[in-house]
């Protein structure tokens, strides 16, 4: 990571692949993806019932300044990845700046770190993803001397590049890389519609199961 950097300009995919990754469930995405780019389970969303899904626009460390910064670089669609090293004692994100964004068009925040105001963030429903909540926030500058915008950045052991995609539900949180997007829609839409149509095939039918463990050893009593 380079720190004390302003990248303004990003590669994205297309809309309509962002568009379709939303309408594509995480762990799907995660089996497509060959069991990578899923971050922690403790990176949970905060906002119920919605999907966080954009093209990352990052914003390295927790400071109010570098995060307006991205802020003001990201275009509609986008998601800000907030890198804020994984804190759990101070928020530095909340429903203020969160509105900010929804009237830019921005569609979610990934923080790895804490935020605030959840209430207000699930009434104007902002999808936003984060370690957890707490009322204290930082006091600013925070950090700002190690900041950085659209730079590569690491969270949770999994690599994000600025122009990935950020995909997030209830089920957790994966990172799609802007060059396997294409193939990455193509490979789940395509398991998807195999999965559904082998279990309809076996609607009300034994599994086998038992059999299955029978003959590789085990005691049927």
């Amino acid at each position: 990571m380079s720190v004390r950097e302003i990248h303004t300009e990003i590669s994205r995919p297309t809309r309509s692949q962002i568009s379709a990754l939303s309408r594509l469930p995480v762990a799907a995405i995660v089996d497509a993806l060959g069991k990578t780019g899923t971050l922690s389970y403790c990176l949970k969303l905060q906002t119920p019932g919605l999907v966080l899904c954009g093209s990352a626009v990052t914003a390295l460390g927790p400071d109010v300044t570098v995060r307006r910064a991205a802020i003001d670089l990201a275009q509609p669609g986008d998601i800000v990845v907030v890198a804020a090293g994984g804190s759990k004692e101070r928020a530095c994100f909340g429903g203020v700046t969160a509105s900010h964004m929804q009237s830019r068009g921005i569609t979610g925040v990934l923080v790895d770190g804490m935020v605030r105001d959840v209430a207000e963030l699930r009434h104007i429903a902002f999808p936003t993803v984060a370690r957890g909540t707490t009322p204290l926030n930082y006091g600013y500058p925070a950090g700002r001397e190690d900041g950085a915008v659209n730079v590569p950045v690491d969270i949770d052991g999994v690599h994000i590049t600025p122009g990935d995609v950020v995909v997030g539900d209830e089920d957790g949180t994966v990172i799609v890389p802007r060059d396997q997007v294409a193939a990455v829609i193509a490979k789940t839409q395509a398991a998807m519609s195999a999965e559904a149509e082998k279990w309809w095939a076996r609607r009300g039918q034994s599994l086998g199961a038992v059999q299955q463990l029978a003959d590789s050893g085990y005691t049927i009593i």
